[in-house]
């Protein structure tokens, strides 16, 4: 028995906050590292301000080479409204005259990789040093390994908590 999906379309707005023309209309669904929204299309994987570039009517294919910007710099925000189409220059120039290409590297809950909030960083300190958890039983609470434990404690790895 095949299963049909249903259309992209009513996929994707299912997962939109969609709110009034003025406000972003943040995506709910999978998000990349980085933050932006991630929907699964025929054509493969795709970013969420994309296909709502592409169903607003700004974009004429998902194929299309030009990027899609946000004029509100939220990634999440889906609302065509905030969006705008660029080249790859004008990408750089945007996330340039935004402060978002600093050669610094991010820490803690700054960098999109990060697993952990800089709050459970403190936690995690706090558990170590006054309640006498040991970094294998901190690394099981916070579904990490032992290693990386160890760095935040030792202040190896500051999180972006001192």
């Amino acid at each position: 028995m095949s299963r049909k999906c249903a259309p992209l379309e009513q996929r994707f707005w299912t997962k939109v906050a969609v709110k009034t023309d003025d406000v972003c209309w943040e995506w709910t669904g999978a998000l990349t590292r980085s933050g932006y929204g991630w929907v699964h299309t025929s054509a493969g994987a795709r970013a969420a301000q994309r296909v709502a570039a592409l169903l607003a009517g700004l974009l004429g294919s998902l194929d299309n080479p030009l990027h899609v910007l946000h004029k509100c710099d939220n990634p999440k925000c889906c609302n065509p409204k905030h969006l705008f189409l660029g080249t790859n220059l004008d990408n750089v120039a945007d996330r340039v005259s935004k402060g978002r290409s600093g050669s610094r590297p991010l820490y803690g809950q700054a960098n999109g990789a990060s697993k952990l909030t800089d709050m459970q960083v403190r936690q995690i300190r706090g558990m170590y040093k006054f309640a006498k958890f040991s970094q294998s039983q901190l690394a099981k609470i916070f579904a990490v390994n032992q290693p990386h434990i160890s760095r935040i404690v030792s202040g190896a790895r500051c999180g972006g908590v001192l």
